[in-house]
């Protein structure tokens, strides 16, 4: 069973099998992120040339079907995708990457597949991923589409985040003891004059007052509603 998570490429080492515009855009993705990208074909992209010549990815032409390469290169890397149509090297490559316990993810067969590359946007700092496992590409994408366009209608939501970031640097830079620093989000969160701020846009006045409710509760001088509170710790 597939989890979605957001996962930090910066370093990690990727290897491309394919050097078309499948590949090409696979090989970007993951450079964007920071991760080291190797690309295997018999014949690359004019893009994918370029950021050679850039020293930005390594080609490495030969036969993807060619075993010996193919384990040389798995054996080296974090996550292995496969970008070409002809789904018979599947069995090979993930026998390999089993063998190294490389991640792989195969960009065509979305069903097998261990690793879901899925659409993703972001709104204000708000980063969404959307995918429907192989159903639709077309769908997914009209899913993110909507739900960048509710993100950048809804201006409340980007206040609150505003003003719940700053609660939670403000926090951390107090030295709040953990415990109550997570009791302290919802409550703090669900405060009705901090809302009423948020939901008005006065940003600057709903942080000034979370510092004040902080200091409350930390001093005592205000209880904590534990019914306010989700997870317990």
């Amino acid at each position: 069973m597939r989890i979605p998570l957001f996962i930090e490429f910066e370093g990690k080492r990727v290897l491309v099998i394919g050097g078309g515009g499948v590949g090409t855009s696979r090989a970007k993705k993951f450079l964007e992120a920071g991760a080291e990208v190797k690309v295997l074909s018999l014949e690359f992209s004019e893009e994918l040339r370029k950021l050679a010549e850039a020293g930005k990815v390594q080609l490495v032409k030969g036969n993807a079907f060619d075993e010996k390469l193919l384990e040389n290169l798995i054996s080296k890397s974090d996550l292995v995708v496969v970008a070409i149509p002809n789904v018979e090297i599947n069995d090979l490559i993930c026998r390999i990457a089993k063998k190294y316990k490389t991640l792989v993810n195969l960009a065509n067969d979305a069903e097998r597949t261990e690793v879901v590359v899925p659409f993703e946007d972001e709104v204000e700092g708000i980063r969404f991923a959307v995918t429907t496992e192989g159903k639709s590409g077309i769908v997914a994408r009209k899913v993110k589409e909507a739900f960048k366009k509710m993100l950048e209608e809804d201006e409340e939501t980007i206040f609150f985040l505003k003003a719940m970031e700053h609660l939670k640097r403000f926090m951390k830079s107090h030295n709040v003891p953990v415990q109550l620093r997570m009791k302290l989000y919802f409550v703090i969160s669900a405060d009705p004059e901090f809302r009423r701020l948020v939901r008005e846009g006065r940003v600057d006045e709903a942080r000034s007052l979370a510092e004040k409710l902080v200091e409350d509760y930390v001093s005592g001088r205000r209880k904590i509603d534990e019914s306010l509170v989700r997870i317990k710790f």
